[in-house]
């Protein structure tokens, strides 16, 4: 069983890696774009007028892709004047009701995101610059939300990891 939980644990970190990744090379291809862009409306007086929308789009889904890794390096912005004088114990038990929280709220949004997607493409709606389809820009949301997901289930199993080898530990 234990097998089972590292090999899944393994493919989460991986997945959020990969989502890292892929959104890291999402900004690089929004820089590029705004570059050109940018050098074809001052320099070559030729303005791309498509340019704008693709990078919003671009920023968008490296945002959702990048938050996983984020929570996993515990880099999100966060005030810790409370937890830092917390006892272990406290601080441990504030831990799983944020996550058990954030895990609602994404489970919440993964859902939304969901029948938004659905709607959209029912409605058959798209971008008005480009003609760009605009379900594939809000499918961002529930495939962001469900790495979150994933990521915050990783952690509370590290965080149920470090209570069970501190219970085993102390006398």
């Amino acid at each position: 069983m234990k097998s089972l939980l590292r090999h899944t644990l393994k493919m989460i970190d991986g997945l959020t890696t990969f989502g890292a990744v892929l959104g890291g090379a999402l900004i690089a291809a929004m820089t590029a774009i705004v570059t050109i862009a940018v050098v074809a409306r001052y320099i070559l007086s030729q303005p791309i007028g498509w340019s704008e929308e693709m990078s919003i789009y671009l920023m968008i889904w490296a945002i959702f892709l990048g938050t996983a890794f984020t929570l996993k390096h515990d880099a999100h912005i966060g005030v810790d004047l409370l937890t830092s004088r917390l006892s272990p114990r406290a601080k441990w038990f504030f831990l799983c009701f944020q996550y058990l929280a954030g895990f609602a709220f994404l489970t919440i949004l993964f859902f939304k995101g969901i029948g938004m997607v659905n709607l959209s493409i029912m409605l058959n709606n798209r971008s008005i610059a480009t003609d760009f389809p605009l379900y594939f820009i809000q499918l961002s949301v529930p495939v962001g939300a469900a790495l979150l997901m994933l990521q915050l289930v990783s952690k509370t199993v590290h965080l149920f990891e470090q209570w069970t080898v501190k219970d085993t530990t102390e006398p």
